[in-house]
């Protein structure tokens, strides 16, 4: 389910305004994670098993802080996948908290979606801040 994106949208502006105010850039999270959700639901965001975020969340995580770092966009990094560092038993330490692979490689398809979801975002978030 897709996060209130008028609250997601308050919360962007009020980062937006402090990020101007200081002359600074963020990763806008909250802004990725709606557009995320709402472009593509079948990714899903948090493990199954607890609230955490999953490694999609880090992969578009990862594509947000590389675009407001660089101001560049992720689209076309070659980067594949993305490897959880906590387990889901520490007997087993292959498995993530699901149970899945600790490793999530992603499909051409999903990792071009998350890099260009994730400059779009950041594009969105510059446009607050600049406004």
């Amino acid at each position: 389910k897709a996060p209130e994106s008028a609250a997601v949208m308050k919360k962007a502006k009020a980062i937006a305004a402090l990020a101007k105010q200081i002359d600074a850039s963020a990763a806008p999270m909250s802004l990725a994670g709606l557009n995320c959700q709402t472009e593509r639901p079948d990714l899903t965001l948090r493990f199954i098993n607890d609230a955490h975020l999953n490694q999609t969340m880090a992969y578009l995580t990862a594509c947000c802080l590389y675009a407001a770092l660089f101001d560049r966009s992720p689209e076309g990094l070659p980067v594949d996948s993305i490897t959880d560092i906590r387990f889901f038993d520490n007997k087993d330490r292959t498995k993530d908290r699901d149970g899945n692979p600790i490793t999530t490689t992603f499909s051409a398809k999903d990792r071009a979606d998350l890099q260009r979801i994730a400059w779009k975002s950041y594009q969105q978030f510059k446009a607050l801040r600049d406004d």
